[in-house]
């Protein structure tokens, strides 16, 4: 005899992967709250209980992945402030916090991001090389003309070392220290090709607001460390009932004004876009000079 069905592991395994990897829509929460009542499985040690009787699924290995948030958050509001006075000094990096199009809302300078800290002190100013900046303005053009009613909005730009070293610290140890670049170590100076790419302000976090102003739509939100964050697990989670297609057509609306832009997509995370390839940006642009570590 059958106790569960195909549906109700569907939607409890969606559940816990959403509940500690990203975020599950109201209604598909109810609906399998629901079907979890019905069979008395109301409480979270059941519910896992019932995941780990199931079949186990492809690319299931490292979705539930959330960094461990400090005991003590911190504010960084001094690092940051110094940043974003030697940015202003930049003669080849270009404000874009008030371009007309965007809207820029930063999680890295609230406590709800994966760090847990406040990396900008509540400081939602955002920077670009000027050849960035000018991709992000064709974007804005291409989007306009594609989608007049949506608008961009942007999670990160340039990046300070500071704020990449806290990001590292929170995977250290963990199977996703890969995921978040090293930040350039204290001793380095411009002339070593290292860092992320942010940190060069070629690379861009960003995503798409619908006509009443929503965030549409991606089937994760920033920075989720599920392996349907982009492109590269989509079908997968498609199958799986994890991403719907209305979820992977906002992905894909991105993408293509992103991409006809000049910008290239990382295959891991829906929102981030460089302005140039990796080794192309190491090789013909130079780093800005750092804050003090």
């Amino acid at each position: 005899m059958k106790l569960f069905s195909n549906t109700l592991f569907l939607q409890i395994k969606k559940y816990l992967i959403n509940r500690l990897g990203g975020s599950l829509p109201l209604a598909s929460w109810k609906s399998a709250l629901t079907s979890a009542k019905a069979l008395s499985l109301q409480k979270p040690i059941l519910w896992l209980l019932v995941l780990l009787a199931t079949p186990s699924f492809p690319q299931d290995t490292l979705p539930l992945f959330v960094p461990q948030k400090p005991a003590k958050p911190l504010s960084f509001c001094t690092a940051q402030k110094e940043y974003l006075a030697l940015a202003e000094t930049f003669p080849d990096w270009e404000e874009i916090t008030h371009l007309r199009g965007v809207v820029v809302k930063m999680p890295y300078a609230t406590y709800d991001n994966f760090s847990g800290h406040n990396l900008y002190c509540g400081i939602g100013r955002a920077f670009l090389h000027k050849d960035a900046a000018q991709k992000l303005k064709r974007a804005i053009g291409i989007l306009k003309k594609q989608a007049p009613n949506y608008k961009f909005i942007i999670f990160d730009a340039a990046r300070s070392n500071h704020a990449q070293s806290i990001l590292k610290a929170a995977v250290r140890g963990t199977p996703y220290t890969h995921f978040v670049s090293n930040p350039v170590p204290a001793a380095s100076d411009s002339a070593i090709k290292i860092g992320s790419l942010h940190a060069y302000g070629m690379a861009i976090d960003i995503g798409l607001l619908n006509e009443n102003g929503d965030l549409a739509d991606m089937g994760l939100p920033y920075d989720s460390f599920a392996f349907y964050a982009g492109k590269k697990g989509e079908q997968t989670a498609l199958e799986q009932g994890l991403l719907n297609a209305e979820q992977i057509k906002n992905r894909e609306l991105l993408r293509s004004v992103m991409g006809a832009a000049g910008w290239s997509n990382l295959s891991t995370e829906w929102w981030h876009f460089n302005a140039a390839p990796g080794d192309s940006i190491r090789t013909k642009y130079d780093l800005p000079r750092l804050p003090p570590q």
